[in-house]
């Protein structure tokens, strides 16, 4: 086995399909994040999920949290597995800048690409709000129901976002009877002040391949004004608005998740007339 299958925590589901397709979760996230969706998926397209660098059950480097790092991982990856046709490529926030560059470094090996609700504009706000939220955390607890009352108690009074509180909690782990961050958190912060230091402008422009922008309507991470600049800039690219959806566009509101990319897949291998 080589030095990235033993290193990288991943999983294929589904037979073995010409139709290769993988999903990248974001910051703090794990590739079960898209599990139940990419099951969904596997009748027809063999999926590929992982743990990216410093999340979940991957390696955790001292350093080396730069988005070219998380790109040739999945480079290197798709390489150790063979798949060496174009995949279909689907990744939310971290994993979406993932997406987005992979897909502008080696166009040839995006058939498709789904971005759910990252934008190309620098945000350090953001950055500082996901960093707020990650040290308020008073790791380790001495055990999960200690846990579990800060964050429903504490956590919530403080964040007032379920979805945010359990996002946080599900991240929880077990650790030689303590309970603390499954992730490194000084990966998550190295990735945050890497990836948001600039715009993604450039790379937006640069899609050839069919491209799906999904955007939850009441996300703050993806502004509105930001989707309707990128779809004008490029005609490659298209968007769907999913109604009553955060920026956890897949976890809030799954099935019209599935469904937009379903019926962008369907669309996009349709020829033209």
């Amino acid at each position: 086995m080589s030095p990235s299958q033993k290193t990288l925590h991943y999983q294929i589901i589904g037979k073995d399909s010409p139709s290769k397709l993988v999903f990248l979760h974001g910051i703090m996230g794990q590739g079960r994040n898209w599990q139940s969706i990419a099951k969904k998926f596997s009748s027809h397209h063999q999926c590929l999920i992982f743990d990216q660098r410093g999340h979940g059950q991957s390696f955790k480097p001292p350093s080396g949290f730069a988005l070219t790092d998380y790109v040739e991982d999945l480079k290197n990856l798709l390489l150790e597995l063979g798949w060496s046709s174009p995949v279909k490529l689907v990744g939310h926030s971290m994993g979406g800048r993932v997406a987005l560059s992979f897909a502008h470094r080696y166009p040839q090996w995006v058939e498709k690409l789904v971005i759910v609700d990252i934008g190309p504009s620098s945000d350090w706000s953001s950055m500082e709000s996901i960093l707020a939220k990650l040290y308020f955390v008073p790791v380790p607890f001495q055990s999960r129901q200690q846990a579990r009352s800060f964050m429903e108690n504490q956590f919530l009074t403080r964040f007032k976002n379920p979805m945010v509180m359990e996002f946080f909690y599900s991240n929880l782990t077990e650790q030689e009877g303590q309970f603390s961050w499954v992730f490194d958190p000084k990966a998550i912060q190295q990735t945050l002040e890497n990836s948001r230091y600039k715009d993604y402008w450039a790379e937006f422009k640069s899609l050839s391949m069919p491209t799906l922008l999904l955007r939850g309507d009441r996300s703050e991470d993806l502004k509105p004004d930001d989707f309707v600049q990128v779809l004008k800039n490029n005609n490659h690219i298209e968007g769907i608005v999913i109604p009553g959806a955060g920026h956890w566009v897949h976890a809030e509101k799954p099935l019209e998740t599935i469904a937009a990319i379903e019926g962008f897949f369907r669309i996009a291998e349709t020829p033209e007339q």
